[in-house]
């Protein structure tokens, strides 16, 4: 079933957490150890509550890192059914002000923040604890339970030997739980020992280590029940082929976790290819049944948002690092169709104001000055990007967490496996770079490589125009429909964009005139207010070709059969909202950290998701990049 509106915390379940403070603080006394014995350690807590125990372990682990020992990084999972409001949370005089800045909106799902500069993720679902459990895929070290699951959701079940076992799934090696208020709870003492976790009651809790007596799988296998480490069996070093949205988002991500970075391009610098257009837009995709596009959009443009800000910020001034603005965008269904749908949508879900809300056709009509095709979504934290400044910045950043060798003018022919090593080999079979990690990154280019030859990728082109923005009105707000239009930047707004069957590389007159005939279909009086130009081949504009699968989802992960040779395929026309969060999922694939997303949509990105027999289709409509 998809997922609806939250219901936050009520008044009743506030005053149950606040109850709990007192014995969490007593029983937390002894975190500290879990926190030294891996690279990267993982908490999952199942009653963060007000975010007592967090604050808790985050003081624990900064403490440590003073003193130069535990975790390099700090992974935080809690899985909240009705999640409290930022103003409600602890009061802790370090950490409260960042994480309330940082707290996520009122919609279900998966939403990962990324604090103390990084050192600290804080990944937080907004579900019912049993089906999130179900969904969750991270290594962890130590968990936070409590005895009465009411305390914290009031439908939630008591603790029964099937949702233990989904613990123990998840648990590695030498991992502790926690488990308040349940001292005395024979029952469940005696269902986490019988799925492997052993201990003792202390300070109002149980103390449980996880150590089973029987085999586990080869990931987690370890010769005791001393902690496995997740080492990886290689250095952390990567080629990175392709410069663009994917390839300098993975850049960013992998340097953030220690990772030496070789990337290279076949252009003279960043974003010549797809990612090189003048304006495109960032903003989710709504759906009614909050299909896997919806879901994954979702948690991708908020990730994105986050990202925007941590690289430094948008702006048109100097002082901004990313060129654009969050002006907010207007989106109009293709047609009266869908136009319904949405209408039907926003009155079913009631999102959060501040990430959609529905506007009729009077008030489309009067926020822009002038009669549209109708009613739409108003996002008003969305906007439009320049595509080029935002790799630019990507890299920049990566650049100065970590060695970055850029490979510029350097087209990759071949991928040969020597030893542990991939060598990137150009058309004269001369070395490029080497690594034990290879990312394809380079769109519909990946598939000269016979690694990735069989992948269901196309090229499809899309044609921009470009108007001058004198005498352009001056529209508040950048517009999504049957295409989609940015407010001026450097002298002109870009409209488009066209979805093209055939292929080439040249500015088109029919192109053109699709793309004025889309601004003429979303402003039916634009003519009005301004001289529309011919639509030929002279007019200005650009020609980029998208990477697309059949399905319109990326591709991140292994490829299928390959060893070391991962992809960040497939995006389309929202390469802006994809980039940051699939490079962060693909980072967390390689270190074996928890994973952004939940397992079945993390499945639905999967490369080898098509098997062999898989054909695009290109009846698709044009998107807002």
């Amino acid at each position: 079933m998809p997922a609806r509106p939250l219901q936050l915390a009520s008044s009743e379940l506030l005053a149950a957490w606040r109850a709990e403070a007192g014995t969490i603080s007593s029983a937390l006394q002894g975190v500290p150890d879990c926190l030294r014995e891996q690279r990267s350690a993982t908490v999952l807590d199942l009653h963060f509550g007000l975010g007592q125990s967090f604050f808790a372990t985050w003081h624990a682990f900064a403490g440590q890192r003073v003193q130069g020992e535990g975790a390099a990084h700090l992974h935080y999972i809690a899985i909240l059914p009705h999640p409290p409001t930022a103003d409600v949370l602890h009061e802790d005089l370090t950490y409260a002000q960042a994480l309330r800045a940082a707290w996520p909106l009122p919609l279900p799902g998966t939403h990962r923040l990324l604090l103390d500069e990084g050192r600290v993720t804080l990944t937080l679902i907004w579900g019912a604890v049993e089906e999130e459990l179900a969904r969750l895929d991270a290594p962890v070290d130590l968990f936070y339970l409590h005895a009465d699951p009411t305390r914290f959701d009031p439908a939630a079940p008591s603790w029964h030997a099937h949702a233990c076992k989904r613990l123990a799934r998840l648990a590695w090696t030498g991992a502790r739980a926690l488990v308040f208020g349940a001292a005395a709870d024979v029952a469940l003492m005696a269902a986490m020992r019988q799925v492997g976790f052993h201990g003792e009651a202390r300070d109002g809790a149980l103390a449980l280590r996880y150590a089973p007596a029987w085999a586990r799988p080869a990931t987690h296998v370890a010769a005791s029940d001393t902690p496995l480490r997740r080492d990886l069996p290689h250095a952390r070093q990567a080629l990175v082929i392709g410069a663009g949205l994917a390839g300098t988002a993975a850049a960013e991500r992998l340097t953030a976790r220690g990772w030496c970075v070789d990337l290279i391009d076949a252009g003279p610098e960043v974003a010549t290819r797809a990612s090189g257009n003048h304006g495109g837009l960032f903003m989710p995709a709504l759906a009614r049944d909050d299909s896997p596009l919806a879901r994954l959009t979702r948690a991708a443009f908020l990730f994105a948002s986050q990202r925007l800000d941590d690289l430094g910020g948008v702006g048109l001034d100097d002082h901004a690092a990313i060129r654009g603005e969050r002006c907010g965008i207007l989106q109009f269904g293709r047609d009266a169709k869908q136009a319904i749908s949405f209408e039907q949508g926003a009155q079913e879900w009631q999102y959060p104001p501040r990430y959609a809300r529905w506007m009729s056709a009077g008030e489309t009509a009067s926020a822009l000055g002038m009669p549209t095709m109708g009613g739409g979504y108003f996002f008003p934290e969305a906007g439009w990007l320049n595509p080029p400044s935002v790799c630019r910045r990507m890299l920049a950043v990566a650049q100065s967490q970590g060695e970055v060798r850029t490979h510029f003018n350097c087209a990759v022919a071949r991928l040969v496996r020597v030893d542990d090593q991939w060598q990137a080999l150009d058309a004269a079979g001369l070395l490029i770079a080497q690594a034990p990690v290879v990312i394809l990154a380079a769109g519909a280019q990946a598939r000269v490589l016979d690694q990735a030859a069989g992948l269901p990728l196309n090229a499809v082109r899309g044609q921009v125009t470009h108007l001058p923005a004198t005498g352009f009105p001056d529209l508040p707000h950048a517009l999504c429909g049957d295409g989609y239009l940015t407010r001026p930047y450097a002298g002109q707004v870009c409209m488009g964009a066209s979805y093209d069957r055939f292929d080439d590389s040249a500015l088109r007159a029919d192109s053109h005139a699709e793309n004025l005939a889309r601004l003429q279909h979303m402003l039916p009086q634009i003519a009005a207010h301004m001289s529309l130009p011919q639509a030929d081949a002279d007019l200005p504009g650009r020609v980029g070709q998208r990477c697309i699968a059949p399905d319109r989802l990326p591709l991140v992960g292994a490829l299928p059969g390959e060893a070391g040779i991962y992809g960040l395929l497939g995006y389309a026309s929202r390469g802006l909202i994809w980039a940051p969060l699939m490079a962060e999922l693909l980072a967390a694939m390689i270190e074996r950290e928890p994973l952004p997303l939940p397992r079945e949509l993390v499945a639905a990105l999967d490369p080898a998701r098509f098997g062999a027999d898989s054909a695009i289709g290109l009846n698709a409509p044009s998107d807002p990049e």
